[in-house]
């Protein structure tokens, strides 16, 4: 916004303003964990109970809470870590952390408790399967492509995350949290993918994740014969992609051919597309929670 706005003033108060913005402005990134599910009727009508009052802007979300701020400031700041703020010089691997692993778990779950006809994450998170699945994947797969923050403990940060996904109160909708995955996966999934890839390493599981997610484009039924809802910016081209197909590795063929998510990269990658497409093989031949339970017990 502040670069749209110096472009439209003239030459010489757009130089002022930019040297002005330089000496006497930060922009410290920030990181927030912190999962808040849709809000429900049901949560605004327990507000109102409770409250006495109706509130339009009701936001529920789980008791932990992380904010990691980058500490550069042009002058005093709040006291933020007074109140549990992390200031570091770097956000950077706060980042990488939550996105590979808590949100990469999230998106593993999402897509493979829907497939199997679970509503919520915690369901999904029950069975024995999933949990086990992602467990394997966080601590062999994610975790090895870390760089863990200072004084961070990131198995610790595994099983906590697997212990807030648990939560039943949180009700969080898989269908949500599978929302927009064309945009989620490349943070989210893709990039342990390549860092595993660059370090020689074969993802299993991570594949096993992002086949789900095209398990969910390919077919228009969870497995317990469901319709599904594919709400995703790029749906037209995904069902396009996908149209005709008759083996999953006509659908990994063409769904990585769509380098709006996967770029020119993974495609030319004989292991991600092997991998893949035996993933994806066993989540249309088995359904997910017999797949998952399968490969959990072999690999």
């Amino acid at each position: 916004m502040v670069a749209e706005f110096v472009d439209l003033l003239p030459a010489a108060e757009a130089a002022g303003l930019q040297a002005w913005i330089a000496a006497q402005v930060r922009f410290p990134s920030g990181v927030v964990d912190r999962i808040v599910p849709a809000t429900t009727e049901a949560d605004r009508e327990r507000v109102a109970a409770l409250l006495g009052v109706e509130d339009a802007g009701v936001v529920v979300t789980e008791p932990f809470r992380q904010w990691v701020i980058e500490d550069d400031f042009a002058g005093p700041r709040p006291a933020w870590e007074a109140v549990g703020a992390q200031l570091t010089a770097d956000v950077h691997p706060y980042e990488q952390v939550k996105l590979r692993m808590l949100n990469g778990a999230h998106s593993a779950l999402a897509y493979l408790g829907a497939l199997a006809g679970d509503t919520s994450v915690a369901a999904a998170v029950a069975d024995g399967g999933f949990a086990g699945l992602v467990e394997r994947m966080l601590a062999e797969e994610v975790i090895p492509t870390l760089d863990a923050p200072a004084g961070m403990d990131l198995r610790e940060y595994a099983d906590g995350v697997l212990r807030r996904f648990a939560n039943p109160a949180l009700r969080h909708r898989t269908a949500q949290v599978a929302m927009d995955g064309s945009q989620k996966l490349p943070q989210r999934l893709l990039a342990t993918i390549r860092a595993c890839r660059a370090a020689g390493v074969e993802p299993r599981r991570t594949a096993f994740a992002v086949a789900a997610w095209m398990r969910w484009v390919w077919t228009d039924r969870t497995d317990t014969g469901a319709p599904r809802d594919l709400d995703d910016p790029l749906a037209p081209e995904l069902r396009t992609a996908v149209q005709g197909c008759t083996s999953a590795g006509q659908v990994v063929g063409r769904l990585l051919a769509v380098t709006e998510v996967f770029g020119p990269d993974l495609i030319a990658d004989p292991v991600v597309v092997a991998l893949l497409t035996e993933a994806l093989t066993l989540l249309t031949a088995d359904g997910a929670r017999a797949a998952a339970r399968g490969v959990s017990a072999r690999w």
